[in-house]
């Protein structure tokens, strides 16, 4: 018995001293990083990209060398014949000629069996549009980059704008805990006077059914946290089953960024999509290049080697026959009419380009227009933090006196319950005026094209 006791005590130590692993806490670089390696989009955006090396390296190898060899094996069930004059009467003495010789006669050709191995190589001397393909084909992969680039700027203001929106909800959530906490030393206090006649039934009704409300209206907040939570893990590409932990509220932080002087300023040529637009110009440029090309001679080298094997038995070496040949030549093509197509194609390319003109007027002004608006809509979310704190301190202050009030009769419950209805609706409109201004931070940084140094810095 005394042994068992004592197994059992090492075996509880034991689990005692094994370490447990704490739950990660996430911040927000944790989450950019996590999704730039786990995000669904970004990943088919790095295949794209792949695609398109493999793509320039397809053209590429067209320039290269083209080797290639042949080999055949025939067995000739019926030869062919060759008709030609019957010259051999023709050539003997008068004498010995046949009247009736046919005019013409026929000589079998060829052997039961015949094969070769052969070798051929081409290789492009001047070829424009094979060219130029290749320079649009360096151009699309250049655009892949840029997609890449573009695409892991979305990913990082969307990654931010969750994070920011679990932080925003979970503080108000904690503010109305505190409501809550109030309302609950309240309740206790009414209760213990009731007790003792000092208050009404009905307030102490009216009071317990509005924590009723209140705690109802905490969980549906609790279940907004976990859903948002549930789209960031979604935007990141974490398992939906695995925890996240979001690091707490930093107020100091949201408080100086909305203190910080504007950040750098509004460049054009930095910017992402402008990129994007002047590199399809670019293939645009291109087109028409090749299009025009097509009106260019081409010229090709081409070798050629071939060994055959010839005879009548196939095992047999008595009677085969085998001769090499081999070639070298140049192709040499020269366009001259082709029915308008190419100079229809050329015309097609040029309106085309004319298009990607107009697409890079109308992009330039829309992102110039985002940047202002990012500008206001900025430093409106600032005069709204300020109000709504201002304006949270005063429903608390508010509250605090009503309280005091009624403890002492000069305030009814309904004063109490509106006090506290204003200052819960106080500290929700204060984190959605957090949650909005970070929104608005992220989007001017996204519009001035500096979203990325949110990787680094906080």
């Amino acid at each position: 018995m005394i042994k068992s006791k004592t197994i059992l005590i090492i075996f509880l130590c034991a689990l005692v001293t094994i370490p447990v692993k704490a739950q990660e806490t996430y911040n927000l670089q944790k989450c950019i990083g996590f999704a730039l390696e786990n995000n669904n989009n970004l990943k088919k955006s790095k295949l794209d990209l792949e695609k398109s090396f493999e793509s320039r390296r397809e053209v590429l190898g067209s320039l290269f060398p083209q080797i290639s060899g042949s080999g055949s094996f025939n067995y000739n069930l019926k030869k062919s014949q060759f008709v030609m004059p019957n010259f051999i009467n023709e050539m003997l003495p008068p004498n010995l000629q046949d009247p009736n010789a046919d005019k013409y006669m026929t000589i079998e050709m060829g052997t039961n069996y015949s094969s070769g191995l052969g070798a051929s190589l081409n290789q492009q001397i001047l070829n424009f549009t094979l060219f130029t393909t290749l320079e649009i084909a360096k151009t699309a992969e250049a655009m892949a980059t840029l997609g890449l680039e573009s695409k892991e700027e979305d990913v990082i203001a969307q990654t931010a704008n969750l994070f920011y929106a679990v932080q925003s909800t979970t503080y108000a959530a904690s503010q109305f805990k505190q409501s809550i906490q109030l309302i609950d030393k309240m309740l206790a206090v009414m209760e213990t006077n009731y007790q003792n006649g000092l208050v009404k039934k009905v307030d102490l009704d009216r009071l317990k059914v509005n924590r009723v409300n209140l705690f109802t209206q905490q969980s549906a907040i609790q279940n907004a946290i976990e859903i948002q939570k549930n789209l960031l893990k979604l935007q990141i590409g974490m398992d939906m089953n695995q925890p996240l932990t979001i690091e707490e509220i930093d107020l100091s932080f949201f408080e100086n960024k909305a203190e910080s002087p504007l950040m750098q300023q509004f460049e054009l040529n930095r910017l992402l999509p402008f990129q994007l637009v002047q590199q399809q110009q670019k293939i645009g440029n291109l087109q028409i290049k090749s299009a025009k090309s097509e009106f260019l001679p081409s010229l090709m080298l081409g070798v050629n080697y071939q060994y055959n094997l010839l005879g009548d038995d196939l095992f047999s070496s008595e009677d085969r026959y085998t001769y090499p040949s081999s070639a070298i030549g140049l192709n040499l093509r020269v366009p001259i009419f082709a029915g308008m197509s190419k100079n229809a194609k050329l015309k097609g390319a040029e309106i085309e380009l004319m298009k990607l003109q107009e697409d890079e007027l109308a992009l330039s002004q829309s992102l110039s227009m985002a940047y202002k608006n990012s500008l206001l809509k900025l430093s409106d979310s600032k005069q709204t933090i300020d109000a709504q704190r201002k304006n949270m301190e005063l429903a608390n202050e508010v509250f605090r006196i009503t309280e005091v009030n009624f403890q002492q009769g000069l305030a009814s419950m309904s004063d109490v319950l509106n006090a506290n209805s204003s200052l819960i609706q106080a500290q929700i409109s204060y984190a959605d005026a957090l949650n909005k201004y970070m929104s608005a931070y992220i989007e001017l940084r996204k519009s001035n094209g500096t979203i990325k140094e949110l990787v680094n810095s906080k």
